[in-house]
């Protein structure tokens, strides 16, 4: 495709400009959005065309022009949902008060959550780290930035021995967290997210007993 540089723009409703805004308009964005993201899992983003996705969703293509005139439109819709989960997982864990590193813990438990059981989010995630999409990485790194502060505040609390890596800890935890949900995913072992991420926050957080149970008990 021709137009990768332009994914970091706002999201595409089509040839119309309009957003659907009638129940069986939305429920046909839905579709066109879950079979998008079930096929970009078995096949990439380069391997699935626009047919493939018509084929499967059973959509006319002047029903699938008007939500999306492209499909780096598609894409660009996957990243801005993942982008909007992120911000609203960071948000509920800052809510609760809870200490810093326990935050930690919890948003990453729900964005396990979310990508196990959410098919879309799941896509979003792992397209922001597609180097085939150029902008697509400014999703990966929005992430990193709202969870730098976070484990800068963990360190500095001393819940973290960590102080010479703080700028790469938070870095470092979300490249772990895509490298959990990709091999789930290439395995077709989506169910196996959650187990995944939490052994990958016991690597982090330790073994011993207290670490298990605020591990097991994290989450929003």
């Amino acid at each position: 495709m021709n137009d990768h540089n332009d994914l970091a723009e706002s999201v595409d409703h089509g040839k119309t400009g309009r957003p659907p805004m009638q129940p069986r308009a939305k429920i046909t964005r839905e579709a066109i959005l879950e079979v998008s993201a079930t096929l970009f899992g078995r096949t990439g983003y380069a391997g699935t065309s626009i047919n493939d996705i018509l084929a499967i969703s059973e959509t006319t293509k002047g029903a699938m022009y008007f939500h999306f005139s492209k499909k780096e439109s598609i894409v660009r819709e996957m990243l801005h949902r993942w982008e909007n989960v992120v911000s609203e997982t960071v948000g509920k864990a800052a809510a609760t008060g809870q200490p810093a590193d326990r935050q930690v813990v919890m948003i990453y438990r729900e964005l396990a959550r979310r990508t196990e059981t959410e098919a879309i989010t799941r896509a979003g995630l792992i397209l922001s780290v597609d180097q085939s999409l150029s902008g697509a990485h400014t999703a990966y790194e929005a992430w990193t930035e709202a969870l730098t502060p976070i484990v800068v505040d963990a360190i500095r609390c001393g819940a973290l021995d960590c102080a010479e890596s703080m700028s790469r800890l938070a870095d470092t935890l979300c490249a772990g967290f895509v490298g959990a949900v990709q091999v789930a995913a290439s395995f077709d072992e989506n169910h196996s997210i959650t187990r995944r991420v939490d052994d990958l926050l016991l690597m982090w957080r330790g073994t011993d007993p207290a670490s298990v149970r605020m591990i097991e008990g994290a989450s929003l």
